[in-house]
């Protein structure tokens, strides 16, 4: 069996769209698993699929011009990856502002997935997150439709020509929507905590507001925290399964 030189250029590209697609999704974009391993994952379904992928090469007859589909291959795998990891983006946004909002800001722990320390809570809802996401079966999708995008923008193909700019900057304001959605109840509490504590700190002057109002909030904070989980579940799912039809809109040429 006779490689030509043509299915080995198919190769490398598909390789590095697929290498830049794994190294932005969520769980392999940390640094929880070795490079080594998302690698492996990349080069193994680069293989898999590489038969399959219509490709155009004219550009690739010179060394300027290889590097040149070289780059467009990982912006795109890196493009697509962003639109998976925006819900995360919301779910990482919404942690901090409910860690704000119940007075848990100072309380830090460690993030293996992201490679460094967030609150509490936002690592809490990070987990809970991906956890969705996998028992949900929508990295599924995630991988069917990331295969999907070999046919709608074909090896040699820009993807400047499908004009991904302005949905791009739509998904990253929808992130702080969704953000603040979520921690939505959180805001609501705390307003209701001042208001209440404001007043009956005037009722009663030698009553310690500050301190009483402190463990008020955290405790009704995490009671709310458990009661909003299917709230959570239904943002994250809902988002996980638009960010799939999201990868494939923006690369739609024309």
């Amino acid at each position: 069996m006779t490689i030509e030189a043509g299915e080995i250029v198919v190769w490398v590209l598909v390789f590095l769209r697929t290498g830049a697609f794994f190294l932005g999704i969520p769980l392999f974009a940390g640094k929880m698993l070795p490079v080594k391993v998302k690698t492996a994952f990349g080069l193994l379904l680069s293989i898999l699929i590489n038969p399959l992928v219509p490709a155009n090469l004219e550009l690739a007859t010179h060394f300027a011009g290889a590097i040149l589909l070289s780059l467009n291959e990982v912006c795109i795998g890196l493009m697509l990856a962003m639109m998976v990891r925006m819900v995360f983006f919301a779910v990482e946004l919404a942690g901090h502002l409910i860690s704000y909002e119940i007075g848990l800001m100072a309380s830090n722990s460690v993030n293996p997935l992201l490679g460094g320390s967030d609150a509490t809570i936002t690592t809490l809802l990070y987990y809970f997150s991906l956890l969705i996401f996998f028992v949900a079966g929508v990295h599924y999708d995630v991988i069917r439709a990331f295969i999907m995008s070999f046919e709608i923008l074909p090896i040699g193909s820009f993807f400047l020509q499908a004009n991904p700019m302005e949905e791009y900057v739509a998904e990253v304001a929808k992130v702080f929507v969704v953000g603040t959605l979520i921690a939505a109840p959180f805001i609501a509490l705390n307003f209701l905590i001042n208001v209440s504590f404001a007043v009956l700190g005037k009722a009663v002057p030698k009553m310690n507001v500050f301190m009483t109002s402190f463990s008020i909030r955290i405790l009704s904070g995490l009671i709310i925290l458990v009661a909003s989980l299917l709230l959570f579940t239904s943002y994250i799912l809902e988002h996980s399964r638009r960010s799939v039809e999201v990868m494939l809109d923006i690369i739609q040429i024309g």
